[in-house]
């Protein structure tokens, strides 16, 4: 109980842009697949599977492997289940199979075969996820037909883009088209750029990117907020990529980290702080993706409950109270901690652990040396409210 109502705290509930049901959008690819009966589907709302492509006739295939007991098992389970078509990476024949389907003559009978597909399926919307180098001429157009198409059958349209960068071939009617944007707010650094190793999903490129798109004219109920289930370790040539699974496996310590030596990803503080963040500035949270969540024996570390944790806590009736968010750095924490007040008077000041048993308290607190390592809960009151922040002591 006291769990729940911390991170209800966390929450600032009052605070949420809007009322409707949170997004909690998973990319499923068609490569986790034996990992079905791991994933806990009642934490997510949507599944997306990836990739689907057309052969040269326009038939859609996700590597020509069935689909039919993940779209039944997401299903079972309460979820919305969209393909996603493209990826970030096409062979040369998809990409000249998609170059030749969406010529103007060619468009409206493969747009079909898209419609059929959903239908065929028992699929529930088609999301968009051409990238980068293929996203051409012909994209605008080709979204504004689908989505005529996809709408008269009553079938939604998401598109997954940048973090915070859009594609100057998608005019403001495309970008309109599209019932919710998945912001990919990762891969800010990678294997491209093995000269700058660091964190690839910091929090405040998040902040950023939420700013970026709404710039750009998008709704916060039209945002989902991208977060990464993997990491980069730099210390080797060329960069790799993990899931974070593996990284929880060699110590569940990394649990509660983003980084050790070289290596670099988001652990549950963040993860939570992300979800925090969507929850207040659009209409939910995007994973890339699923599959790499932690399972079996480190299932308690799993990234998809701790979202799950912070939704729940949003969602269960305790929206009214006057909480408000405690920003405090640096964060992890080694010696001295800094909270971010403003002008704002406080009177007390309490720091506790997850179990709730309070380690300090006072007017001023901000030497944690002396904290044994984990995750800690500040609450800061005074004339003006009660605000909460969480912390990892390293």
């Amino acid at each position: 109980m006291l769990q729940k109502y911390l991170l209800c705290c966390f929450l600032f509930c009052s605070t949420l842009a809007f009322s409707q049901t949170v997004k909690v959008v998973g990319y499923l690819p068609y490569y986790r697949f034996s990992w079905i009966n791991d994933i806990e589907f009642e934490r997510l709302t949507h599944v997306n599977i990836a990739f689907a492509n057309p052969d040269a006739n326009g038939n859609l295939s996700v590597e020509s492997v069935s689909i039919t007991n993940a779209v039944d098992k997401a299903h079972a389970a309460g979820c919305e289940v969209f393909i996603s078509l493209a990826g970030g990476y096409l062979t040369p024949q998809n990409e000249a199979n998609w170059d030749n389907l969406a010529l103007p003559a060619n468009r409206p009978a493969f747009i079909q075969k898209i419609v059929q597909y959903v239908q065929d399926q028992d699929l529930d919307g088609v999301d968009l996820d051409l990238e980068w180098q293929y996203v051409k001429s012909w994209y605008s157009p080709f979204v504004l037909e689908l989505k005529a198409a996809l709408q008269a059958a009553n079938i939604p349209l998401t598109v997954a883009l940048p973090g915070n960068y859009r594609y100057p071939q998608i005019s403001n009617a495309a970008l309109a088209a599209f019932d919710w944007l998945n912001m990919m707010v990762y891969d800010l650094r990678g294997p491209w750029d093995p000269s700058n190793p660091g964190q690839h999903s910091p929090y405040d490129w998040a902040e950023d990117c939420i700013a970026y798109w709404k710039n750009q004219g998008m709704a916060a109920e039209k945002l989902t907020l991208g977060v990464p289930f993997y990491g980069y370790d730099f210390g080797v040539s060329p960069v790799e990529s993990f899931n974070y699974r593996g990284i929880v496996n060699q110590d569940p310590a990394n649990a509660y980290l983003d980084n050790t030596g070289m290596k670099w990803w988001n652990g549950i503080p963040t993860i939570q702080a992300k979800t925090e963040l969507a929850l207040a500035e659009v209409s939910g949270i995007m994973i890339w993706e699923i599959g790499q969540d932690a399972f079996g024996a480190n299932s308690q570390y799993s990234l998809l409950r701790a979202i799950d944790e912070v939704v729940d806590a949003a969602t269960s009736g305790t929206n009214n109270l006057t909480i408000k968010p405690l920003r405090i750095y640096p964060n992890p924490v080694q010696d001295r901690l800094y909270l971010d007040l403003g002008d704002q008077q406080i009177d007390f000041i309490q720091i506790m652990d997850m179990q709730g048993r309070v380690w300090q308290q006072g007017a001023a607190l901000q030497q944690v040396g002396d904290l044994p390592p984990g995750m800690y809960v500040v609450e800061a009151r005074g004339e003006q409210g009660v605000w909460v922040g969480r912390f990892v002591k390293r």
